[in-house]
């Protein structure tokens, strides 16, 4: 079976090498190839007209932003020129799964400019996106994070042109194993509703149940050796709404932790059991 695999990826090879070599003018664009110009073309942050979020984004690109030259833009003027490949983008868009009737969160995008961009943003080629907030009542702990955010998705886009392989890859934590060392600063919004509050409290002395904004502080304070928890999740999900959990250091910006589940009525927004379980067998 194995050769067999072997032989059908070779005999691919062999085509599309043959096809490039005979037909001269026929050339294959792979992912790495697209994205591999991030580096020298503009990319445009395009306001979302909510004044708080919009100055946010200017502070935080300002902060974070080191990949490629950058400049803000209207929606209005991001409808004109996304068909341009000039340019990436860098928006905000709303993220609905199958089973929720309205968007649950809303997720920071960055795509690339091109043809066929004129038909909708999911035509145009993604190159990440990361969650950002619930749709609807965000906690407002967003505006605090987000410079990690643009950090975190700016390390992904820079390994996704490494090489071919890595231009597949999704985003995720690739550094948990260093949990062991740190202080963990967990929002006391941030469990499930089913987690045992026993297991919370069997938590180590190095991590810290504090309220959202004791939270907030570590890390607009750059604790050293410190992480802090955030949860994306709808406000009000439904069974099949998907919630996302991460902790991100505080003083590096970088994602140690990172996991998403689906929501039903044994699973609820947030942290689980299961999350728990594992972040203290990595801190043994």
């Amino acid at each position: 079976m194995k050769r067999a695999f072997i032989t059908i990826i070779l005999a691919f090879l062999a085509v599309t090498t043959l096809s490039t070599d005979v037909l001269g003018q026929a050339q294959i664009y792979t992912r790495k190839e697209k994205l591999k110009d991030i580096t020298a073309k503009t990319l445009k942050v395009v306001m979302t007209g909510e004044d708080a979020m919009d100055e946010s984004l200017k502070q935080s690109v300002a902060m974070a932003w080191t990949l490629s030259p950058y400049e803000f833009c209207s929606n209005e003027e991001f409808g004109k020129i996304k068909g341009s490949d000039k340019y990436y983008f860098l928006l905000v868009v709303k993220g609905r799964q199958r089973k929720e009737s309205e968007p649950g969160i809303d997720l920071l995008t960055i795509v690339k400019g091109g043809a066929g961009a004129d038909k909708s943003i999911d035509d145009m080629l993604e190159v990440v996106s990361f969650p950002l907030r619930a749709a609807v009542d965000p906690s407002g702990r967003e505006f605090t994070l987000l410079p990690a955010f643009l950090a975190i998705m700016q390390d992904h886009a820079k390994n996704l042109i490494e090489s071919e392989v890595k231009a597949y890859s999704a985003i995720g934590a690739k550094d948990s194993k260093k949990l062991r060392m740190k202080q963990i600063y967990f929002n006391e919004d941030d469990f499930a509703p089913q987690v045992d509050e026993k297991l919370i409290e069997s938590l180590d002395e190095d991590v810290f149940i504090k309220d959202e904004e004791d939270v907030d502080d570590v890390f607009s304070n750059g604790v050293f050796n410190a992480v802090v928890s955030y949860v994306v999740a709808p406000s009000e999900p439904v069974s099949g709404s998907v919630c996302y959990k991460m902790l991100i250091g505080a003083d590096d910006h970088r994602l140690y932790w990172y996991k998403k589940h689906t929501i039903s009525p044994r699973l609820g927004a947030g942290f689980l059991e299961s999350d728990l379980r594992s972040i203290k067998l990595l801190r043994k």
